[in-house]
């Protein structure tokens, strides 16, 4: 063999060698294409499979408010459902310790809606979203996808419910403080208080709404430790008995208010600092307490008269008929707390003025704003006298803008002293001669006038059964009583200007009407019509003895009355924009005849 031949023979058992390895190597990518090709083949026709089954169908896994709906259409869905929620007692017992609250859902008016939690459930996988979809398609195939119910209620049924929840567990933190024995300081304990967490409460109702799931549930609470303890209070005791032990007296003209060790003490408070030192302070609420106590006294409205007006609306002339005054209360406080905390010097008053031109437009007395009238025929003249001296006193009070009007405030005490006679007052159960009887027909009518007005109406209360002078020439229902020094009619001002409340006695027709003055800013009032239930008849009339009349004289000193629940709404817009609805609601009570049957001899 020459060197050439040997020399090409290794040559062609490389070649031979690489041909058979790269044969095998195609052979093997082969297979392997074939294995990806089935694979996908197979998903590919799985996927066409799945897609084409549950086309119209909820994918697998779904579940709603326990009840398995993946496989299942539209209407099987929702039926399935619909026979489920009979089979469920929608009554959660919620539950603290001792203590249960049961909360139905037809208290609360939950209403489950089949079709728009269906049309939820048939979402899921259909997205959109190829990753998200994909995941939840195949998560469907191995476990269970909870889909929440759609379902409505009552906010303010549920509302209240939380609230009795709220008021029954819930329990102020009480800090350490002083009280005075004998004579002597004593610290009290303090007490740690306890309250409902919100969010959780409502986490967990909300949470059974959903799932359908009515099991007991424990109710949430936290801790609340107070800030201020025993020791922090001991420290301070004798700079407490320094503060106390001299009387600080207030003083306006005539008028005193000496305030001893105990009202002292009252007005005094314990406030931990950011460096969380204890300090003694002024209870701000005590102390606005007082200052409303002594502006009563101090205080006079400024009072005003529309003297011409055009179109029965537009406001001509105006003017000032007495000037106001009321009281500076910065200057009065920053007094009292140097003579509380410094040199024990007695604090006296001042007061600002306030006045200001007869223009109209310092005031912003450019409208009618609204008026009420009621009628009081077949009222005895005790009565109309007291009416209408709480009229002539309400007269020409000017109510700054976002100031509140009272009407006990405005027409002062009512009492013999003040000019009333005795006339008929509900006291009780019963009607009673009493000073001021008829001052309610003042209220009702200037009730209706702010009512009228579009005002927002503060405070205000209905009588304990239905009077005829007030349905005289209204439906029932719109009447307002007062009864000093806790029942009161007021109203906000919420308007740019003065409003101005101007009263006129009729006396010829036996009329009362009231007129709201001020600057119109386009708001439109609507009163809906009331609405009267529970009607309840009066019960059998009651004849008692009495030995001050003479034997065979029957005096009737009740009038029977029927009971009544009643509701009517308001609506106040500007434009087509509502800017607030308030319901009034009434619940008078059946009242019975009374008669006094003569048995003196």
């Amino acid at each position: 063999m020459t060197q050439k031949a040997s020399q090409i023979k290794p040559l062609v058992i490389f070649k031979s060698t690489w041909l058979k390895i790269r044969k095998s190597a195609i052979s093997i990518d082969l297979e392997k294409v074939k294995k990806v090709l089935l694979v996908f083949y197979a998903v590919l026709f799985i996927s066409t499979v799945y897609h084409f089954v549950y086309a119209k169908r909820i994918i697998p896994g779904v579940r709603i408010a326990g009840v398995k709906v993946g496989g299942m259409t539209f209407n099987q869905a929702k039926k399935a459902l619909q026979n489920h929620e009979p089979q469920v007692n929608k009554e959660l017992k919620l539950k603290y310790e001792d203590e249960e609250f049961i909360l139905r859902g037809e208290e609360v008016g939950l209403l489950y809606d089949w079709d728009a939690t269906v049309s939820r459930a048939f979402e899921v996988g259909r997205t959109g979203n190829i990753i998200t979809d994909g995941k939840d398609k195949i998560a469907g195939l191995f476990k269970s996808l909870y889909i929440k119910a759609s379902y409505d209620y009552d906010d303010s049924a549920l509302g209240v419910k939380f609230s009795i929840i709220k008021g029954e567990i819930n329990k102020d933190v009480v800090p350490a403080g002083v009280v005075l024995t004998d004579g002597n300081l004593v610290v009290t304990a303090s007490q740690s208080g306890k309250k409902v967490v919100d969010d959780g409460l409502y986490s967990i109702v909300a949470g059974s709404f959903d799932k359908m799931d009515f099991s007991d549930k424990n109710i949430p609470t936290k801790i609340i430790n107070p800030p201020i303890v025993e020791k922090d209070v001991t420290l301070l005791l004798s700079d407490v008995e320094k503060i106390i032990s001299q009387d600080l007296t207030v003083a306006y003209g005539d008028n005193k208010w000496v305030l001893g060790k105990q009202d002292l003490l009252n007005l005094l408070s314990f406030e931990k600092s950011d460096n969380g030192k204890v300090k003694i302070v002024l209870n701000e609420s005590k102390l606005s307490a007082l200052t409303d106590n002594v502006s009563k006294v101090v205080n006079v409205l400024p009072r005003g008269k529309v003297t011409s007006v055009a179109n029965g609306t537009r406001v001509l002339g105006f003017q000032i008929t007495r000037e106001g005054q009321e009281l500076d209360v910065s200057r009065f406080e920053n007094d009292f707390n140097d003579s509380l905390f410094g040199n024990r010097t007695n604090v006296s008053l001042y007061t600002n003025v306030v006045s200001g031109s007869t223009d109209k437009d310092k005031y912003g007395i450019y409208a009618l704003l609204g008026e009420g009238t009621s009628h009081y025929a077949h009222s005895i003249p005790n009565r109309i006298h007291n009416l209408t001296l709480a009229a002539e006193r309400t007269n020409g009070v000017l109510v700054a803008p976002g100031a509140v009007y009272s009407m006990n405030d405005s027409v002062g005490d009512i009492s013999a002293k003040t000019g009333y006679y005795p006339a008929y007052v509900i006291a009780g159960n019963r009607t009673v001669l009493g000073d001021g009887g008829g001052v309610c027909q003042t209220s009702t009518t200037l009730f209706r006038a702010v009512l009228n007005a579009g005002l927002p109406i503060v405070m205000r209360y209905a009588h304990a059964y239905r009077v005829g002078y007030y349905e005289q020439d209204m439906p029932v229902g719109f009447d307002a009583t007062i009864f000093q020094p806790s029942w009161d009619f007021k109203f906000k001002n919420d308007t740019a200007g003065y409003v101005l409340v101007q009263s006129f006695a009729n006396l010829d027709d036996l009329s009362l009407t009231f007129r709201l003055y001020g600057t119109p800013d386009g708001r439109t009032v609507e009163i809906s019509k009331p609405s009267i239930t529970n009607q309840i008849a009066p019960p059998e009339p009651l004849y008692q003895d009495d030995p001050t009349l003479p034997k065979g004289v029957v005096t009737q000193v009740e009038f029977p009355a029927w009971g009544a629940s009643v509701v009517f709404t308001r609506t106040v817009k500007k434009g087509n924009d509502i800017m607030f609805t308030d319901t009034f609601s009434s619940r008078y009570q059946p009242w019975r005849a009374v008669f006094l049957v003569g048995t003196k001899k």
